[in-house]
């Protein structure tokens, strides 16, 4: 103390000395010194959990060793890598690692003091005890934006599982009537003909098969194709087994074939895209509205931080297209980005793959059955590969043990178009090599005249050249080329130009050609007219023909009516035609009318058709007269055929009847409380696509694999406050499966009562449950209130509602109160609302009194 008050008596005493601040080379621990006589005290730093803060969000909280001076406040680094993962960029961390300790801790002074350069910097706030992490633009994780998104087809419904099995069986009949009796029979019917198809599918496993009923044959039922058939969706692969329907490429040809097939098929994968879609990637310098802009059309807008982003699945048509990148930062600057994208079908994107491997035998189709050649086993299989987004590549062999025939593919993109080369070769009993070229541009400007189209094909075969199953060699053409080019010439006329020329080698036959004029102009929206001029020579009679073909076509107003006159003049045929056709699915009628006139002959046919949510139907009448000979009699042909189809499908139990099934269905299942009303699926201008009748529930039988199906469910007559349940579902169906679909509920109870303490004190705002006294959800409950448990809450005078209650028992609780549970009874047939009155809570022994709210 003495020598603190002799330190302020001598300051005092020289007045003339003025006070002067520390200076650069003086720290805080001298000045002290200096002052007091003594060192000061090294301060303890403080172990804490900081918040940290990226752009004014909490990203959660990270050890920190908080020191008085900030500078030398040390962070857990790991730790704070661990919560930027999903913001920063790998690299990024690994050097923000780098400066860890051997504790995993680093000195905030020893990072950069501002984000602004190409490194994170940190931020202490002692104040608000605060940690905030700044991160360069260039730094950030990239973002990857999609234009097209087509993996959110099933976004915003609730998805119906297909049914554990399921099958349908359709039936088509025909039968002809004639005006006259026949040569043969003398009788006016003719032969029923009646064809059969279905297909099924257990716990994953889906067949199809075909047969027909022909009345004329001793063996009235014949089998057609049959194949069991198992998808693996995640892989995009499809196995088979028996009558295989698989696919070729190139220069293969598709023999019928029995046995097993391996193939990657993407129809299994509808919303991936396998072909290049284009991409761009850049970096936003601050928080940006990007606009996508295709062939000159809008498309997409994101608004996006700071960062790397990635764009990519931009829409496009065949051939060129421009894409344009807009990005407006919060001050209105715009920076554009132009690029352009080619997109073929064909193509592959890179990584892709598609094949099919196929071993059998061969089988033709008799009159009464499927005839398998077991002595030649044969293999077709092809592999396509996509290297780069540009580059397609492919290998194919077909072969059996008299034939091989091996292909070879090559599709490239240039700045000029596509390019395919095809060169393949045949091997075993006849040798040939062959060679095709294609090439095709598509230009996709956003003006009308840009819009043109040219493609153009080259293919080449030797003498002794053969596909599979058509030995000898019939190559009497070495050379076919062809081209053609499409111009708008307005925004209603269009010009294409094509040409072939074939070079034969056959010393009998000349070299063969074609040239084809064609205009195709729009009358606004009703009316279209077709003109071609044509000049060909045909290689056989080397004789060359002038044509013309017209075609006019009118569509009256409200679009269900059209009338069409075409003439050709080098078929000499001339056709009169109109057509009528109702706008809604079913419960729709339509007409067709014709007249044909070429020399000689005149027909006229017309037909009427039904289409009923069970059943198609329709009548054809057709009349022929012909000249049997020049100068000879007039032959006469009359008749009429019936057709009728229908469908009879199953799934878990349940059966329906509905038009016939293109792949799989779904059919409706209304609660017992509601199966006398009617119910509706899809209603368009006052018509369903399906509704229920005597027949039993609505079916939708129009519903393709693997594909996202909506489906809006209506009840017009139910009863008055009658909750339907989910009325927008959406089915994801399988190959062959069937989705039972769910209406109505017998949830319609509601409880309604007050809830007291044990003093019989109101509980207000209090949250509770009411279960299940089995702990199991509703039986046959796929809907949103089939749960085994439903909440609900008290308001402040303590009074609650529980609504969508089921019959059967239940038990009320109380969250966060130990209490006995209420029992609750529904009694069956019960509606409308239950008062319990008051319901008094029972307190367990020993368990504390709740805190009064």
């Amino acid at each position: 103390m003495f020598a603190l008050c002799a330190a302020f008596s001598l300051l005092l005493s020289a007045p003339s000395v003025k006070a002067q601040s520390p200076t650069a080379s003086q720290s805080s621990e001298d000045l002290f010194e200096k002052t007091f006589g003594k060192k000061k005290k090294a301060e303890k730093a403080t172990t804490l959990d900081l918040p940290v803060k990226v752009e004014g969000r909490e990203m959660g909280q990270v050890p920190a060793k908080v020191a008085p001076d900030p500078a030398d406040t040390q962070v857990d680094l790991n730790r704070l890598a661990l919560l930027l993962r999903d913001f920063v960029q790998p690299k990024a961390l690994s050097d923000l690692k780098a400066l860890a300790g051997p504790d995993g801790f680093g000195k905030i002074g020893a990072l950069v003091a501002n984000g602004k350069g190409d490194a994170i910097s940190l931020a202490f706030d002692a104040k608000e005890l605060t940690l905030a992490v700044a991160v360069p633009p260039a730094l950030r994780a990239q973002r990857s934006l999609t234009v097209v998104n087509r993996a959110n087809a099933a976004d915003g419904y609730q998805v119906l599982e297909p049914a554990d099995v399921a099958s349908y069986v359709n039936l088509r009949a025909a039968q002809i009537f004639l005006a006259q009796p026949d040569t043969d029979s003398g009788g006016y019917r003719q032969p029923l003909l009646l064809g059969l198809d279905g297909g099924g599918n257990i716990d994953g496993w889906s067949y199809e098969w075909e047969g027909e009923y022909q009345e004329q044959y001793s063996h009235h039922f014949m089998r057609g194709p049959a194949r069991l058939i198992r998808d693996f969706p995640d892989d995009a692969v499809r196995l088979q087994a028996g009558d295989l329907d698989y696919s070729i490429t190139g220069i293969q040809t598709n023999r019928p074939l029995a046995g097993l097939s391996i193939a990657r098929n993407y129809t299994l994968q509808p919303y991936r895209a396998i072909q290049p879609t284009g991409s761009q990637n850049f970096v936003l310098d601050s928080p940006s509205t990007v606009e996508v802009l295709v062939n000159g059309r809008p498309t997409r807008v994101f608004r996006e931080e700071a960062g790397p982003v990635s764009l990519s699945d931009f829409p496009g048509t065949s051939g060129t297209n421009d894409v344009e990148v807009r990005i407006t930062d919060a001050f209105g600057r715009t920076q554009t980005i132009d690029f352009p994208f080619f997109f073929d079908a064909e193509l592959l994107a890179a990584g892709v793959s598609e094949f099919n491997y196929t071993v059998g035998v061969p089988y033709t189709t008799g009159s009464d059955r499927l005839i398998y050649d077991q002595s030649r086993p044969t293999f077709s299989g092809y592999h396509r590969q996509g290297i780069t987004d540009s580059l397609t590549v492919g290998a194919s062999l077909q072969a059996d043990k008299s034939q091989q025939v091996l292909g070879a593919e090559a599709l490239f993109v240039t700045g000029i178009g596509t390019i395919g080369i095809d060169p393949g070769a045949s091997l075993g009993a006849s040798r040939g090599a062959s060679l095709d070229l294609t090439y095709r541009d598509y230009t996709n400007e956003e003006a009308f005249y840009q819009q043109r189209t040219l493609t153009a094909q080259g293919a080449w075969r030797s003498g002794g050249y053969t596909s599979l199953g058509t030995i000898p060699a019939r190559n009497t053409v070495a050379y076919d080329l062809s081209a053609r080019l499409g111009q708008p010439l307005d925004e209603d006329l269009t010009a294409t130009l094509s040409g072939r020329y074939q070079l034969v080698r056959d010393p009998s036959q000349i070299d063969g050609y074609s040239v084809d004029l064609g205009f195709r102009r729009r009358f606004g929206r009703h009316a279209t007219l077709e003109f071609t001029l044509s000049r060909a020579r045909n290689t056989v009679t080397g004789e060359a023909d002038n044509s013309a073909y017209v075609a006019f076509r009118y569509t009256f107003g409200d679009g269900v009516q059209s009338a069409g006159l075409t003439v050709d003049t080098l078929t000499r045929q001339r056709e009169l035609d109109w057509r009528y056709q109702d706008p809604w699915p079913t419960d729709s009628w339509n007409l067709d009318l014709d007249a044909i006139n070429t020399t000689g002959t005149y027909q006229a046919n017309g037909t009427i058709g039904y289409t009923m949510d069970r059943f198609e139907a329709s009548v054809r009448h057709d009349y022929s007269q012909r000249l049997s000979t020049v100068g000879g009699p007039v032959e006469n042909d009359e008749r009429t055929t019936l057709n009728f189809a229908t469908g009879l499908v199953f799934a878990d139990g349940h059966v329906g009847v509905t038009r016939p099934v293109t792949n799989s269905f779904a059919m409706v299942v209304p609660h017992p409380r509601i199966a006398d009303e009617e119910v509706g699926v899809d209603p368009v201008t006052g018509h369903y696509l399906s509704s229920s009748d005597w027949l039993g529930p609505p079916v939708v039988p129009n519903i393709s694999a693997y594909l996202v199906r909506p489906l809006l469910l209506d009840v017009p007559d139910a009863p008055i406050g009658y909750d339907i349940g989910n009325d927008r579902p959406a089915v994801v169906p399988g190959n062959h499966t069937g989705t039972l679909v769910p209406i109505g509920t017998d949830a319609t109870v509601s409880l309604e009562g007050a809830l007291l303490d044990a003093e019989g004190k109101p509980l207000v705002l209090a949250a509770g449950t009411l279960r299940r006294a089995d702990g199991k959800p509703a039986p046959g409950g796929k809907d949103a209130k089939a749960n085994a448990e439903v909440p609900f809450f008290t308001n402040r005078k303590g009074r609650f509602r529980v609504e969508g209650v089921r019959p059967g028992d239940w038990v009320m609780t109380l969250n966060g109160v130990a209490h006995k549970p209420i029992p609750v009874t529904v009694p069956r047939g019960a509606e409308g609302a239950l008062p319990l009155g008051e319901v008094h809570l029972v307190p367990l022994a020993g368990a504390p009194p709740k805190d009064k709210p």
